[in-house]
């Protein structure tokens, strides 16, 4: 499951949650499918969080650059 794309897992999520929501498996098959469930909202609530801790960190890098640019910008602009 390590080259699964969110998007995969999270289509899968919604099957199993189809599957258990009409309640005709039976219930070692249900059973099966709950524990699917579980590793695939885990892995996505995973996959989730590593973007969001990369969207922060090319959010701050771009502030930092922009505020590197605005300074460099002031002190040529006093310069002259």
């Amino acid at each position: 499951m390590a080259t699964t794309s969110f998007e995969d897992r999270l289509e899968r999520l919604k099957l199993v949650v189809e599957q258990l929501e009409r309640g005709d498996l039976p219930l070692e098959e249900g059973v099966a499918l709950y524990k699917e469930g579980l590793e695939l909202v885990k892995a996505c609530g995973k996959q989730l969080e590593t973007a969001r801790h990369e969207v922060k960190l090319v959010s701050e890098g771009l502030v930092r650059e922009f505020d590197a640019l605005e300074a460099l910008t002031s002190e040529t602009e006093d310069e002259q």
